[in-house]
């Protein structure tokens, strides 16, 4: 199960079965087309919240988690951290979210992110993450400036399309 983690204005938490028909009712055409890969159903979602579940059972390769707001735990969106991306090194993570358009603006992201990246400092091997940013989405390369990861383009691929930014990890 995967652990809570909270700043106080955001928990990190378990997905639900429960919150199937929410992942389906927040994800609008930005994150069906750079997250997910098409719009989702409910089955859909039931079966990647199931494997979430899996993979937090293996520990790996993939760690999910719920963003809920913490003032009312309504779930505002996910971010998951991938242990072994075949595009990278042993001992570095790739970090991806996606927030609901009705949560956007609030530093979500940037709180989950900073979670996410204490855990993997504390708790895992990872000694530095990697955000993989698509040029135009000018919100997540906010993101990654608020999170305090630095271009590295020595990392990336000759994709022009992703700009890829990492940070060290102090523990990892």
């Amino acid at each position: 199960m995967a652990p809570e983690l909270t700043d106080g204005v955001i928990v990190l938490s378990a997905l639900a079965l429960e919150d199937a028909p929410a992942l389906v009712a927040g994800e609008d055409d930005e994150l069906a087309r750079r997250l997910v890969g098409g719009h989702s159903t409910v089955a859909t979602s039931e079966r990647y919240i199931e494997a979430c579940a899996a993979d937090w059972r293996r520990r790996g390769p993939t760690l999910s988690w719920a963003i809920r707001d913490a003032a009312g735990g309504a779930l505002a969106g996910t971010v998951e951290v991938g242990l072994r991306v075949p595009e990278l090194e042993p001992g570095a993570a790739n970090v991806s979210y996606g927030v609901f358009p009705s949560w956007r603006g609030r530093g979500f992201a940037a709180r989950a992110v900073e979670l996410v990246c204490g855990f993997l400092a504390a708790e895992t091997g990872v000694s530095y993450a990697v955000l993989r940013i698509e040029r135009d989405n000018p919100a997540s390369l906010r993101v990654a400036e608020r999170s305090g990861f630095r271009a590295s383009q020595h990392l990336a691929p000759a994709r022009a399309s992703m700009r890829w930014f990492s940070r060290e990890l102090r523990g990892g």
